[in-house]
C-alpha cells in the first residue's frame, strides 16, 4: 500500500515539475496561462450543490433514471433531481466510505474504509446485506441487473449477487512491486462484460455472471531500467462503444481492440492516468502533462493535439453534446471542438481542483470538486 501511494505522489509531482528528474533540483513548471476564448458555444452552470467530503476521484456521482446519486467519505448519500438540482432524498450511514456508489433501482452499493461492501435500501436506508472484501476498494462498485462487481486494492475483482450478497466469483492477478493508485478503471458494459484495467498495462474483459475471462490483452508493456520507470498501469476507465474497446495506460499508450475477440486494432504512444472518451469518429485522451489528443477511431491517426492547458491538472475528457469537456486544477471547465481541438467555451465552476473525469449525460455533464461542490454543466 505504501508503494502505491508513493507512485501516485510521484505522478502528481512529475506533472507539476514538467517531468523533471525526481533526484535533481528543478524549477517548477507553472500551469499554462489561459488565453482569451472566442466563445462559439456557451457553457453554462445549470445547478450546483455541496455534497460534503470527497477524498479522491473514486467518489464520482452516478446518474440513474433521472436522478444523480452521490456519496461522500463520512457516509452521507444524497439524491438530486438531474434537471433541477433539487435534493430528492438523503441517507446517513454511520460508516466511513472509501469510494462512491454503485446504484440500482432499489439499492445503493458502497465500500467502507474497514473493507466491507454495503447494500443499502434506497427507500429506508437500511443495510440489506454486507460482505467482507479482501482489501480496500478505492473505486465505486459496478452494478448490473443481478451481479455487483467490486475491485479491491489487492488487484482482485469479485462478483456478488445483488439479491443477498453471496460471493459468486473472484479473479485476481499478481501485482508488480510498484503500482499506481487506482480510483476507477472498472467499467460495466451492460450485463455482457466487465472491463477491468490492470497493473502492468493489461486489460481484462470478464463475464459478470461467472467471472470467466472473455479475453485479456496488453494495452502497453512495461519499459525502462528501474521499477519506477516500468510502472505501466491502466488506472482510468476503459470505454466500450460500437464494437470497440479502448483503454490507455500510464507511461504507456492508448489502444483500441475488437470487442468480440480482443484483437488489437491500433495503438499510439501517450501516457495517461486521466482517461479517455470516444464519439463516432475519434478517441480523445488527456495526457498526464495536460495535453489533449484526438485519434481517429478506425486507424489511430492523430487528428489534433491541444497544448493550451498543459500542466493545469487537466481531467480526463467527457463528451458534452458534440464537444469535448475537460476541467482543470483551478476550477475551470473547458469546451473543445471535437473536429479541430479549438477551445470554444469556458466557465468557472469553483475555486478548487475538480476531481476525476466529468460524467457525461449527453447534452449535460456532472463535475465534482475536491471541496465537495457538485455541479451540472449544460450547453443550453
Amino acid at each position: 500500500m505504501r508503494c502505491r501511494v508513493l507512485v501516485s505522489a510521484l505522478i502528481s509531482a512529475s506533472v507539476l515539475s514538467g517531468c523533471a528528474s525526481w533526484f535533481s533540483s528543478s524549477t517548477r513548471v507553472e500551469p499554462t496561462r489561459l488565453q482569451a476564448v472566442r466563445v462559439e458555444q456557451p457553457l453554462k452552470l445549470k445547478w450546483s450543490d455541496s455534497v460534503g467530503d470527497v477524498a479522491h476521484g473514486g467518489f464520482l456521482p452516478v446518474y440513474q433514471n433521472g436522478n444523480v446519486v452521490v456519496a461522500e467519505a463520512r457516509g452521507h448519500i444524497e439524491v438530486f433531481d438531474a434537471l433541477s438540482g433539487r435534493k430528492v432524498s438523503e441517507l446517513a450511514l454511520k460508516r466511513e466510505l472509501s469510494a462512491g456508489p454503485g446504484v440500482t433501482d432499489t439499492l445503493v452499493l458502497v465500500p467502507t474504509t474497514d473493507g466491507r461492501l454495503l447494500a443499502v435500501d434506497r427507500s429506508s436506508g437500511a443495510v440489506r446485506w454486507e460482505q467482507t472484501l479482501t482489501s480496500l476498494a478505492l473505486e465505486a462498485p459496478q452494478a448490473g441487473s443481478e451481479v455487483v462487481t467490486v475491485r479491491t486494492n489487492d488487484g482482485r475483482v469479485t462478483g456478488f449477487a445483488l439479491a443477498d450478497g453471496k460471493q459468486l466469483w473472484s479473479v485476481s492477478r499478481v501485482l508488480p512491486q510498484l503500482t499506481v493508485e487506482n480510483n476507477g478503471s472498472l467499467q460495466r458494459a451492460g450485463d455482457e462484460a466487465i472491463l477491468a484495467g490492470q497493473a502492468g498495462g493489461r486489460l481484462l474483459v470478464l463475464s459478470p455472471k461467472n467471472g470467466n475471462v472473455l479475453w485479456e490483452a496488453s494495452v502497453a508493456s512495461p519499459r525502462g531500467a528501474t521499477e519506477l520507470e516500468r510502472v505501466t498501469d491502466v488506472v482510468s476507465r476503459p470505454v466500450f462503444d460500437a464494437g470497440q474497446v479502448c483503454a490507455v495506460a500510464f507511461q504507456g499508450r492508448v489502444a483500441c481492440f475488437d470487442a468480440r475477440g480482443g484483437n488489437l486494432l491500433w495503438a499510439r504512444d501517450v501516457s495517461s492516468s486521466r482517461g479517455l472518451a470516444v464519439d463516432e469518429r475519434n478517441v480523445y485522451v488527456t495526457g498526464d502533462d495536460g495535453s489533449l489528443w484526438a485519434f481517429d477511431r478506425s486507424t489511430g491517426r492523430n487528428i489534433w493535439k491541444l497544448d493550451d492547458l498543459k500542466y493545469r491538472n487537466v481531467s480526463g475528457p467527457a463528451m458534452l453534446g458534440r464537444y469535448v469537456l475537460v476541467t482543470d486544477g483551478e476550477g475551470y471547465a473547458h469546451l473543445v471542438a471535437a473536429d479541430s481541438g479549438r477551445i470554444v467555451g469556458r466557465t468557472k465552476v469553483g475555486t478548487e481542483r475538480l476531481t476525476g473525469q466529468p460524467v457525461s449525460l449527453g447534452d449535460t455533464a456532472l463535475v465534482l470538486g475536491r471541496n465537495g461542490r457538485l455541479a451540472m454543466l449544460s450547453l443550453e
